[in-house]
């Protein structure tokens, strides 16, 4: 066995009588089959390196039972490309084990919509193909990564655009069903229902910043003005009813709102630090007055804003035509 170093520090490529057979970084190794170049990897062991890092022309398959897995394969862009890494997304289904309500062509014709979504707002994802005969279809699109992240984060930010594209498209297809479990997970909620809705209403570099030292802003993004101004937004989202019995979880709300707004964070698009000027908190539940009341009372900066599942259904309806299917009523 053979270790040759690469241009790129500390990246070694792996060679076995003369075939290639894997790479190592930062002294782990990863290997695939001679020549293939294709590495299955789990989430624990993407750690300690930049996804930037592997080398060009190999390509990394996410596996394991982690909820970051998705159908694809991640590339590095080898440093000639405005992007660090790209994730091809494949779905291919044979047509005798379609079990969806739609058919496969609205399904993915509903999927490409999705896509056009998130492209007019962020520019990072493209169709790529399509592919269908009598037996399956095959549907096919890329991710663009700008940031060289670790290899791990820039995986779980590939799987997060994967199920906002996803829930996207069961909303476009479904129009006025919202489940339950969606409105009673709030990541699935941030996915599905806000990061396409404030998409749609044309906001500038929406970004979801969950688990990303986000300081009570799980959403961030900017509008310019009718001055020519920007002014940046952040949402904090939250599961469910906000009242004031349940004094902890109301005083965990007031503490990231006070939070928000003196924390700056960086807009992942132009690299720039921003701070928000206005805070939304966002529910797929109902506040009581109560709690509105305490909160505009406690929080020291008083642009927020409180949108329930009311007023989110409003915009629902306004931008994309959907509605939630619910069976909770208004509380006070």
């Amino acid at each position: 066995m053979e270790a040759i170093r690469s241009l790129i520090d500390k990246v070694a490529i792996l060679k076995d009588n003369a075939k290639i057979v894997g790479f190592s970084v930062n002294g782990k190794e990863f290997r695939c089959s001679p020549d293939l170049l294709i590495i299955d990897a789990r989430i624990e062991d993407l750690t300690g390196f930049k996804i930037g890092s592997i080398p060009k022309d190999f390509a990394i398959v996410p596996v394991g039972k982690d909820s970051d897995i998705f159908d694809g394969m991640i590339y590095s862009a080898g440093g000639n490309e405005p992007f660090s890494a790209v994730a091809s997304i494949y779905f291919e289904v044979e047509r005798m084990y379609w079990y969806h309500d739609f058919s496969m062509e609205k399904y993915f014709g509903a999927m490409k919509q999705a896509l056009e979504a998130r492209k007019e707002s962020e520019y990072d994802v493209e169709f790529d193909d399509v592919e269908s005969n009598d037996f399956f279809v095959r549907f096919d699109y890329m991710i663009f990564l700008e940031q060289d992240l670790t290899a791990d984060k820039a995986v779980r930010h590939f799987a997060n655009v994967v199920k906002e594209i996803d829930g996207d498209t069961e909303r476009i297809l479904q129009r006025e069903d919202i489940s339950q479990e969606t409105l009673k997970d709030e990541e699935r909620f941030t996915l599905e229902v806000l990061l396409p809705l404030f998409r749609r209403m044309n906001f500038l570099d929406v970004h979801y910043n969950h688990g990303q030292r986000e300081f009570g802003k799980d959403i961030t993004f900017s509008e310019i003005d009718k001055f020519g101004q920007r002014r940046n937004y952040g949402v904090q989202v939250k599961a469910g009813d906000i009242s004031g019995r349940a004094r902890s979880d109301l005083n965990g709300v007031i503490d990231q709102a006070n939070e928000a707004f003196p924390h700056e964070y960086i807009d992942t698009s132009s690299r720039e630090r921003r701070f928000i000027s206005d805070l939304i908190i966002a529910i797929s539940g109902h506040f009581t007055d109560k709690a509105k009341e305490k909160i505009l009372e406690e929080v020291r900066v008083r642009n927020v804003h409180f949108f329930d599942i009311d007023k989110i259904e409003e915009l629902l309806v306004r931008y994309g035509g959907k509605r939630i299917k619910r069976t909770t009523q208004r509380r006070r």
